[in-house]
């Protein structure tokens, strides 16, 4: 079959016939505005099976578009028919026109949609796998909690969120981190960290001077006590001595002695002397008094003088007690020792903050490290989606954040491929055809938007009429001219119309 009918869609009324008998190359419809071009753009496309906008002839009950093999209904709930006798880009959702002429209203949304055009186009699926190297093997991608998907781009979408998020949360950290060790880092005014900060040592030397302190002081309270102890003897044996009037020891003993012995003369005489018994009798009683009067007295002498020893044994002992420059002198060690404790204490915080300021800081250098790794991570994702692609003359690279596309051109090197001062609309033409041509298997079937095409030179449509043939691919082009709706193979020179007629819209 050499022709596509197109029937009852949109502005076309009853069966507008394309006829391709002149074989592989362009063919452009013509038309003025409203006659239908842009619709046979589309049921071509709806032909194809890609998912496109056909509607109904105004007041038609039904319509179709057939051609090689295949009956496509316009409207209605019926299913396209029939096996494509021509290849084309086998995608539903995308087709030529989303790589060519995207919806977007920014460079960034409209390379989005090509990207996701090129992956459908190219047949290529969502493979986790492509990612796994990049995050350290499947269980730490599955550890990413990335949503499943058949989309490529929206998985590498994700997977460059995953990274992009790791990196924000690790450069949260690393702030953190760093608003951790800055104070921690300052050292009081006038701590010396050079001195000693063994808090074990200073503790020690504290308590064994606090020790001594408390030992001369107990031993100057006691020596003070004893010290009044002594003069206390002293002035209460200078009373008793003054208060005493009685006889000595020896003097009450001599005493004694010789009231013995006159009791013993006595009781000699009274054996003798019988005739004064009485009166010896009389005597030995009174010496018995005077005995136990004398043995009193000289136990009193025998209890003063042993008072007075004790007295003397005690009044002649010496005083001995710390000094009061002593317990000055020890006092200042103390205070000296507290002092160095209290400083060592401070410098063994200060040290131990700036250990806890290093360990900050380290942490904030892994998770800086760590965020400048996801960072890369991610910047990575889309130069892996784009080595799956497996694209030759289209190119993803990030720009900003977003992912675009780019081309090698020969004289301008690297090349936006949507941009201002980016690729022609001809050259992109050219790029994409030659991108898609390894998928599409010859006779091919391509149509092309028409804002696309009727931007295009004269010289690109020959150059890419020249390559249609010689590729065997039906390429489909529109632009304004006056008259009916009509096809053009631009081959074919008798129906080539004069340039004048052609407006371009």
């Amino acid at each position: 079959m050499s022709k596509i009918d197109i029937t009852c869609a949109g502005p076309i009324e009853g069966t507008f016939s394309i006829d391709l008998s002149k074989g592989p190359g362009v063919y452009e419809f013509r038309g003025a505005r409203g006659t239908g071009k842009t619709t046979c753009i589309s049921s071509i496309d709806w032909l194809a099976g890609h998912r496109v906008d056909v509607t109904l002839h105004d007041g038609a009950v039904s319509g179709k578009v057939e051609g090689f093999g295949v009956v496509a209904p316009i409207g209605g709930r019926k299913r396209r028919k029939g096996d494509f006798d021509l290849d084309t880009i086998d995608a539903e959702k995308f087709s030529l026109g989303d790589i060519l002429d995207p919806q977007g209203k920014t460079p960034e949304v409209r390379d989005a949609t090509r990207i996701k055009a090129i992956a459908s186009l190219s047949e290529v699926k969502a493979d986790p796998k492509l990612y796994y190297d990049l995050t350290g093997g499947q269980v730490q991608f599955d550890a990413m909690g990335i949503a499943p998907t058949d989309d490529p781009v929206t998985l590498a979408t994700r997977v460059k969120a995953a990274f992009d998020k790791q990196a924000r949360e690790k450069q949260l950290t690393a702030e953190a981190e760093a608003q951790h060790a800055v104070p921690l880092e300052h050292v009081p005014d006038g701590l010396d960290l050079s001195q000693s900060s063994d808090l074990d040592q200073l503790c020690r030397e504290r308590d064994e001077a606090r020790d001594e302190f408390q030992r001369l002081k107990s031993a100057r309270e006691s020596g003070l006590a004893k010290e009044a102890e002594i003069v206390s003897a002293r002035e209460r044996l200078q009373t008793v001595e003054s208060a005493y009037h009685g006889p000595t020891v020896a003097e009450a003993t001599k005493a004694q002695d010789a009231i013995v012995l006159k009791g013993k003369q006595a009781t000699a005489r009274l054996t003798e002397l019988e005739r004064e018994i009485e009166k010896a009798r009389a005597t030995v009683e009174a010496c018995k008094q005077e005995y136990t009067a004398a043995r009193a007295t000289c136990e009193a002498a025998k209890s003063h003088e042993a008072a007075i020893e004790e007295l003397r044994a005690v009044a002649s002992q010496p005083a001995e007690y710390p000094t009061e420059e002593q317990i000055a002198s020890i006092g200042e060690a103390v205070e000296a020792n507290t002092v160095a404790y209290s400083q060592g204490m401070r410098i063994h915080d200060a040290k131990q903050n700036q250990s806890r300021a290093k360990a900050h800081r380290k942490a904030e250098q892994e998770a800086l490290r760590a965020a400048e790794e996801a960072r890369n991570k991610a910047a990575r994702v889309f130069d892996l989606l784009a080595q799956s692609l497996k694209t030759v003359h289209l190119r993803i690279q990030l720009v900003d954040g977003n992912p675009r596309l780019f081309v090698q051109h020969p004289k301008r090197g690297r090349t936006a491929f949507d941009s201002v001062n980016g690729l022609s609309d001809g050259e992109r033409v050219d790029y994409t055809l030659r991108e898609l041509l390894p998928h599409i298997e010859s006779p091919g079937l391509l149509p092309i938007p028409q804002r696309v095409w009727q931007d295009l030179q004269p010289s690109d449509r020959a150059a890419l009429h020249a390559l249609a043939v010689e590729k065997g691919l039906y390429l489909f082009g529109a632009q304004v001219s006056e008259g009916e709706l009509r096809v053009v193979h631009l081959g074919n020179e008798s129906l080539t119309e004069n340039p004048a007629d052609v407006r371009l819209a």
